[in-house]
């Protein structure tokens, strides 16, 4: 029989109860508090990220809708659904052909209506060339002269539009500016371009800007 060896079984008895020490602990809880830390900046960031591009996707979408809107109601507002008073230019009022793009903004800006009474009047005759200052409150009747429609807008973030005409060219820009929801991108812009569809219809006199 061998016997027992006392010293032995004291250092195993030792070792199995010695844990880690406290400055093993202090190390362990800085590491995990570090690696826990960084997923939570990771996490913030995936959640602001998501956000960021919802807000976004929102912001496109209200817009794309917009363009869709002002292409079909240029489509629509053919030169026969002008009012006769902006066709003929009675009472001193600036024939629509005269300065299609303004026209065309005129309606657009208004959701696709204008005042009879409030369109372009010349201070003095026509043919004068002397620049618009005048409306004319003799006749203020509301035309709607297609289908309704509101500027691009949604509840969380703010969309500027603005309709930009050149007579000379005959060329409407409609402009739609917003803050990024990005914080290191700023304003944004996004552009549309329009060629009057009613002007290929005017007659073969009119002159634009003249």
């Amino acid at each position: 029989m061998i016997p027992k060896c006392s010293p032995c079984n004291t250092a195993q008895q030792k070792g199995a109860q010695t844990g880690f020490t406290l400055v093993e602990t202090m190390v362990a809880g800085l590491v995990l508090i570090m690696v826990m830390s960084g997923i939570g900046r990771m996490t913030t960031s995936a959640v602001a990220g998501g956000g960021n591009l919802e807000e976004r996707r929102r912001i496109e979408e209200a817009i794309e809708n917009h363009i869709q809107l002002v292409q079909q109601a240029d489509s629509l507002l053919t030169y026969d659904r002008i009012p006769s008073l902006h066709r003929t230019g009675e009472e001193g009022i600036t024939r629509a052909c005269r300065k299609p793009a303004e026209y065309l903004g005129t309606v657009l800006s208004q959701g696709g209506a204008i005042n009879t009474g409030e369109w372009l009047v010349n201070q003095t005759e026509e043919d004068s060339g002397s620049s618009v200052s005048e409306i004319n409150e003799n006749s203020d009747e509301r035309v709607q002269l297609v289908p309704a429609f509101e500027d691009p807008s949604i509840t969380t973030s703010a969309i500027d539009t603005n309709y930009l005409h050149d007579n000379d060219k005959a060329i409407l820009q409609i402009s739609y500016s917003f803050e990024a929801p990005e914080s290191n991108i700023g304003i944004e812009t996004r552009e549309l371009q329009l060629s009057p569809n009613f002007q290929s219809y005017c007659p073969p006199y009119e002159a634009v800007n003249p």
